[in-house]
């Protein structure tokens, strides 16, 4: 007799990525799109910095900085990304009065 698993990640999986809307998959492009050159660029930077200091190249703590400039950039677009949706859900609002201007 098999046991089952109390939560089924493949359905989880499977549900998440196939039944995704317009506005999360640009959310994600938009991450992706603002991640990838971040964290190129400030690697670079890094690398380059690094190799200025020493004189000659070597693997050190900028290879430790950059998934940290990843992380960061990853954490900052998000929190750009989630302020934007709470301002659309206040304007549009629940049915009430908020965000709406009266200009009578």
């Amino acid at each position: 007799m098999r046991a089952k698993a109390i939560v089924s990640t493949d359905r989880i999986t499977r549900k998440r990525w196939f039944r995704m809307n317009r506005k999360e998959w640009a959310r994600i492009a938009a991450a992706v799109g603002y991640v990838l050159p971040v964290t190129y660029m400030s690697g670079n930077w890094a690398v380059r910095q690094a190799y200025l200091e020493r004189g000659y190249e070597g693997i050190g703590g900028e290879y430790l900085f950059i998934p940290m400039a990843a992380w960061g950039a990853y954490k900052l677009i998000n929190g750009f990304l989630d302020a934007l949706e709470e301002m659309d859900y206040a304007e549009i609002g629940s049915g009430g009065s908020a965000g709406v201007q009266d200009h009578r």
